[in-house]
């Protein structure tokens, strides 16, 4: 038995020292594994030796087995642990004294993120911001995708509360768009979320807000916000619909009153039964379909009250003018006779009341104060006729219509002050006042007032409209405010050039102070070629006037003309200006120059240009262009391959198309 573990303990050491020598002569590679390669558990040994026992052939498995000395065992259990090799391991570092398995594979993970990571796959949630939907409700939800998603990859809704609790509202789909289904027990009006989940890989969309409406409620009450009220026969009663919900509402009343889609919230409705009655609602809807409804009002009516008239809202009577209509708003309540009419009584405080109204049946009489009545304290009263009853006195006053007064002052200020002018008013107010250069004040309480001005230029004032309580009544008076300002002047700035072609437009920049009229005008002159000036047909702007200048005379070429700038009120001018006139079209340019070269050599010949403004643009016969330069006379290589002639074909300049003359001749010899 001895021998036959020595045998086996030679054989581990062979195999041993192979592996060992194997991997001395290989020198270690410092390549990673190659991105998107999955690592792969390295295979297990089917048997690990340990210490106290090593595996035996099946025929000798019953026979006992001598347990080898320490030193023995730790030699196999070296040999066994040399025998482990990590997958792919001509891929990864590996130093065989301090790399285990596990070291690597977690180095193999540091530095090598897993291939199918999530966020290389995104979600995106197209916009449905315009959705307002109700509980139970199917939705579209689009979506668009990023990455190459499994074959079996799903998608699903999940609708999260605002406690971030989620719930899947859908079937799983393949493809955008997912149809989903707002849970019907969700409360409308509160805030909720969308979001896309695939399965795989597990991805995640945006979370997007989307508003659930609510339900429709009513309750129906009066509108004091009591179930009940008592009334006279032919009274109105107002009631009112409390909704809760989404707007707009339908709903149908007890009495078949059917409103549709309002959006008043409350409602009022008027009712006026003959009889007791019982109003409540019927039914209430929203586009979240019918709600519930509650609450009831009940109509009481006095089918054989005593009658009683009395006067309301009498501040709104406190004040009165003679001959423009008011209404006198009264109650008439209880049972009155046939053929009963009201009538509207006035009387001064020691006097007879007398009627200044027609007879009238409704609870608001239109009448007025008749034009004899002069202004002061009277008494107003309303009186029934069948029966005779007589309501409560109110005391009221009857003003005149307004006489406003512009005091005659005179003013003077300086440059951008304000001064007051003062208004005198009589008659019943709260005034108004508008002045004739258009300042207005309204709601005025006292008498005098002042008015604040702040005139540009010298003013003369007077009232244009001016009135009270009774409407617009009577005004007069004027007044003077001088304004004292620094004298107007114009100052022409720096031209930005000094030389210009006949038909150009330019800017001229300027500047003026002091005060000029509303009607003024500025404009640019220029002389013509007997140096009178002429005007100019000028654009104004604020900071620039902007001209065409003309042409001085005809088959000038150049001229120097005079110019300046003027206003019409008051009369002021610039200083004056010089400024040269180039005539249009008068640009020459001649080429000169010979030469002999030999095929291949370059030479330059010379340009002169005459007239026009620069820059010059030109184009010689060969083709050869040049866009604008200031160089005169300008230098020009050519390098021809035969013997050649140089003309002008064009020529232009500031002032437009020019002229060209001369050659120049270059031999080419062979």
């Amino acid at each position: 038995m001895f021998r036959f573990v020595f045998i086996i303990f030679c054989g581990l050491m062979i195999f041993s020292n192979q592996a060992n020598a194997q991997r001395r002569t290989s020198s270690p590679k410092r390549q990673i594994l190659a991105p998107k390669k999955k690592a792969t558990a390295a295979p297990k040994p089917a048997v690990t030796p340990t210490p106290d026992s090593i595996a035996t052939p099946q025929a000798t498995q019953a026979a006992p087995v001598a347990t080898p000395t320490a030193d023995t065992a730790t030699a196999v259990r070296d040999a066994v642990r040399d025998t482990i090799i990590t997958p792919d391991s001509s891929n990864i570092e590996i130093s065989s004294d301090t790399l285990t398995e596990k070291e690597a594979e977690e180095r193999l993970a540091k530095t090598e993120p897993a291939a199918d990571s999530v966020k290389s796959f995104k979600i995106i949630i197209d916009d449905i911001s315009y959705l307002s939907v109700c509980p139970g409700t199917t939705i579209n939800i689009p979506f668009k995708t990023v990455g190459p998603y499994d074959e079996g990859n799903t998608f699903i809704a999940q609708l999260i509360d605002a406690n971030g609790k989620s719930v899947p509202i859908s079937l799983p789909v393949s493809k955008s768009p997912v149809k989903a289904v707002i849970p019907s027990y969700k409360i409308g009006g509160e805030v909720y979320r969308i979001q896309i989940v695939a399965s795989v890989p597990v991805v995640r969309s945006q979370e997007v807000p989307i508003r659930l409406l609510q339900n429709a409620s009513a309750r129906l009450e009066v509108i004091d916000g009591t179930q009940s009220v008592r009334i006279m026969p032919g009274q109105d009663v107002n009631l009112k619909v409390n909704f809760t919900g989404a707007g707009p509402w339908s709903f149908l009343m007890s009495d078949s009153t059917v409103v549709y889609q309002t959006l008043s919230n409350p409602h009022y409705l008027t009712v006026k039964p003959k009889d007791v009655k019982a109003y409540k609602l019927m039914g209430v809807a929203n586009a979240c379909g019918s709600g519930a409804v509650s609450g009831e009002a009940i109509v009481n009516v006095n089918n054989n009250p005593e009658p009683k008239l009395e006067l309301k809202e009498v501040e709104k009577i406190a004040k009165l003018c003679s001959g423009i209509p008011f209404q006198v708003p009264f109650n008439a309540t209880g049972k009155y006779k046939d053929g009963n009419k009201f009538v509207v009584q006035i009387a001064e405080r020691t006097g007879a009341f007398k009627t200044i109204s027609t007879p009238d049946t409704t609870g608001y009489i239109t009448t007025q104060i008749p034009t004899n009545y002069k202004p002061g304290e009277y008494k107003l009263r309303v009186v029934s006729s069948a029966p005779y009853l007589v309501s409560q006195t109110t005391n009221i006053t009857i003003v005149s219509p307004t006489v406003a007064t512009l005091q005659r002052d005179s003013l003077r200020l300086g440059e951008n002050e304000t001064g007051e002018l003062t208004v005198k008013f009589t008659g019943g107010g709260p005034w108004f006042v508008l002045l004739s250069d258009g300042t207005y004040e309204n709601n005025i309480q006292e008498s005098p007032y002042k008015m604040k001005v702040k005139p540009v230029f010298d003013t003369n004032y007077q009232i244009t409209s001016a009135g009270g309580l009774c409407g617009v009544g009577k005004f007069s008076g004027a007044a003077k405010v001088s304004v004292k300002s620094p004298p107007a002047s114009i100052t022409l700035e720096k031209l930005p050039q000094n030389m210009v072609c006949a038909g150009s437009t330019i800017e001229i920049p300027y500047k003026t102070e002091g005060r000029y009229n509303p009607n003024n005008k500025f404009s640019v002159q220029i002389t013509d070629k007997s140096g009178r000036f002429v005007s100019l047909p000028t654009t104004v702007t604020p900071t620039a006037m902007k001209v065409k200048i003309n042409n001085a005379a005809q088959g000038d070429t150049i001229r120097t003309q005079k110019i300046r700038i003027i206003s019409s009120s008051p009369a002021v001018s610039s200083a004056i200006e010089e400024l040269d006139v180039i005539a249009p079209d008068k640009a020459s340019g001649e080429v000169s120059g010979k030469g002999t070269i030999t095929a291949g050599r370059t030479t330059r010949i010379q340009l002169k240009f005459k007239n026009g403004l620069p820059p010059w643009s030109f184009t010689l016969s060969d083709g050869t262009a040049i866009n604008g330069t200031f160089l005169n006379p300008y230098l020009i290589s050519v390098s021809p391959a035969t013997t050649t002639e140089y003309t002008i074909s064009s020529l232009k300049s500031g002032c437009g198309t020019g002229t060209g003359k001369g050659s120049a001749v270059v031999t080419v010899s062979n």
